[in-house]
């Protein structure tokens, strides 16, 4: 077997033997019930992390996280619309107003740590390994971009269903689901626009540390009224920026099938 290969059943077998420790055996990190948390979310997420990018570097190479230097300003250019979505998530006002606050500042650095580590773990799956597996399944297939990015955007949202089981709200899942979907487009097409993982990356970490630091962190209402107009009109802003990169890759790709 190549060394590639052993080291990524290696880094499989490690990751998947930290997780059954992590939820088998009764590991306590902290005292305090937001770090031990936080520190449980981090090494459940590190381990999946690991296993995951050893799967991707396998199965995709040094494509996937190949940055291409001499396109990085258009490709950072590019994806400031959907920059502005995830700094959208982020509850300025509320904070501004005081009507939510940052009672744990102190964990910020393993709060953004459990952040870094979700981002890499579900961009690697589903960006990385679910979405090259599209693309390849679909290429010899009429408007695949759109298809490949459509469902690689639905198995992220539904994979979000699995939040049932760890006791959350039904209605609540179902909107994380909704969300999740489109923000699952977004990130899709910026992988595949800049032609690796890392824009993805960083886009996915910016929207979880706006969405959840107040919910892992905090106190208080943070969707408030600015909250909500400032999504929606970054969303709407990045909509509109996302169809006309589609539509327009699409055509380059069929007008390359009748060539062909």
């Amino acid at each position: 077997m190549k060394r590639s290969t052993v080291a990524a059943a290696a880094a499989v077998i490690c990751a998947v033997a930290a997780l059954i420790a992590i939820y088998a055996l009764p590991l306590k990190f902290s005292a305090d019930e937001t770090a031990d948390a936080l520190a449980r979310d981090c090494a459940v997420r590190g381990a999946l992390t690991v296993a995951v990018a050893a799967l991707a570097a396998k199965s995709c190479g040094k494509e996937l996280f190949a940055v291409r230097r001499g396109r990085l300003a258009a490709d950072a250019a590019w994806c400031l619309p959907c920059l502005a979505v995830a700094l959208a998530n982020f509850p300025f006002s509320a904070l501004a107003s005081g009507s939510a606050h940052i009672d744990a500042p102190g964990l910020l650095w393993l709060f953004l740590l459990k952040c870094l580590f979700i981002a890499a773990s579900e961009e690697l799956l589903f960006r990385g390994l679910l979405l090259r597996l599209l693309c390849d399944a679909l290429k010899e297939k009429p408007h695949r971009f759109v298809l490949a990015v459509t469902l690689s955007a639905a198995a992220f949202g539904l994979f979000h269903l699995f939040n049932l089981a760890e006791g959350a709200a039904l209605p609540a899942t179902l909107l994380q689901v909704g969300y999740t979907f489109l923000t699952g487009l977004m990130f899709a097409c910026v992988t595949l626009k800049t032609g690796n993982i890392w824009g993805a990356i960083v886009l996915h970490f910016v929207f979880d540390a706006g969405g959840l630091i107040i919910t892992d962190l905090g106190s208080g209402a943070f969707q408030d009224t600015v909250f909500w107009v400032l999504t929606a009109v970054c969303a709407a802003a990045c909509a509109v920026h996302l169809i006309i990169y589609a539509v327009r890759r699409d055509r380059q790709e069929s007008g390359k099938d009748r060539h062909e």
